[in-house]
Parts: C-alpha cells; structure tokens; sequence
C-alpha cells in the first residue's frame, strides 16, 4: 500500500511540475520569446560576421545551408515558428532577415510593437514611417533597418537589416 501510494504522489507531483512549466511559457508574449532567444538590436552586431561564426553562435534550428546562405528556425508559441535567415558575401554577413507569420494578428503586433520599442532606444535614426514600414539608418547611413508590418491582419511580418556598401 505504500509503495503504491508513492508511486501515484510522484505521478501526481509530476503531473504538477510538467502543467506549470507549459503555463510558463503560454503567459509570456510571443515578443518576450522572440527576444529570449535573441533581442533584435543584438542581430545588427551580426553584420560582417563570418558564416562560421554565425552559424557557431545561432542557437536556432539550422534548416537550411548553401554556400552563401543559412537559415535558422525558431519555436514560438505553442505550435508556431519565425525564422532568422542570414546571406554572406566575401567581407562577411552582409544581410539578415526575420520572418515571423503567426496564426493571429496580436501575435504578430506584438513583435512588431517590441522590435519598435528595441529600435526607439537605439542611435539608429528613424529614416520612414509609412504604409506600414519603418526604416532606421545608422549615422553614416552604413546600416539599415526595415520593419515590413503591412500583412500582420494576416500574422505576417518581416524585418530585414542590412550593411549597406
């Protein structure tokens, strides 16, 4: 009888800990999990890297590899994915791109609003603000930033940085 009675108290306590470690994750935003894996402001410091460098210090799912190109997916969500693309040249990274598309609209506001927020504490300087995309450019104008928010009705957005030569 006792050991029977363990066996359920541990099942049971299992039970437990497995249900509050999925509630976890459920309450926190889709913005506060996309910059768990990575604040967007911190991928602008990914230009220039070498591709064995980005593909050292990605920590998401490598889905793809060409000889220019890797591409990154993460979770998100309970069932949903973005994904973080980068394209080199000889001088290193030179494009990085991050495509969310998301089974509802807040979700993707949602992103969008924090990676606005992220970019509003930076020196990057607001270039555009218009039918739904906003552009950042740094000082010299050597890097920018678009955030392509016109499809988030539809879960859709896409942000692209770039070094500009």
């Amino acid at each position: 009888m006792y050991l029977w009675l363990m066996k359920k108290l541990l099942s049971f306590a299992i039970i437990i800990i497995l249900m509050s470690c999925v509630s976890c994750t459920e309450n926190k935003s889709y913005y506060e999990q996309f910059k768990k894996d990575k604040p967007f402001v911190s991928r602008i410091l990914d230009l220039n890297k070498t591709f064995n460098e980005i593909r050292t210090e990605e920590k998401g799912k490598l889905t793809k590899e060409d000889v220019n190109f890797l591409k990154f997916v993460y979770d998100i969500g309970e069932n949903e994915t973005y994904v973080v693309s980068y394209l080199f040249d000889e001088k290193g990274c030179y494009e990085i791109g991050v495509d969310g598309y998301f089974e509802f609209e807040k979700d993707a506001l949602d992103v969008v609003s924090g990676i606005q927020k992220e970019m509003e504490t930076t020196t990057y300087k607001k270039e555009a603000d218009d039918n739904r995309l906003n552009r950042w450019k740094n000082a010299d104008k050597s890097i920018s930033i678009e955030l392509d928010h016109k499809g988030t009705e539809n879960g859709l957005f896409i942000a692209t940085i770039f070094a500009n030569e």
